[in-house]
């Protein structure tokens, strides 16, 4: 997986809203764009990432 730094970092909250304290909970990497293909329908996006060791992250994305 090809990693970048995230130009704006920001903390990582579970979908409850609690923060995580792993690495100081702070979401500073991302992939590049990734096309996602449903049904016929494309989307492009990019994930952020959170590295958990053993080649396991947590994946997510920014919801403005």
């Amino acid at each position: 997986m090809i990693c970048q730094q995230k130009e704006h970092l920001y903390l990582l909250n579970i979908i409850l809203g609690n923060l995580i304290n792993y690495r100081e909970g702070i979401i500073n990497l991302e992939i590049g764009l990734v096309i996602i293909k449903i049904e016929e329908k494309e989307i492009i996006m990019n994930f952020d990432i959170l590295p958990l060791g053993n080649d396991k992250v947590v994946l997510g994305m920014l919801w403005l």
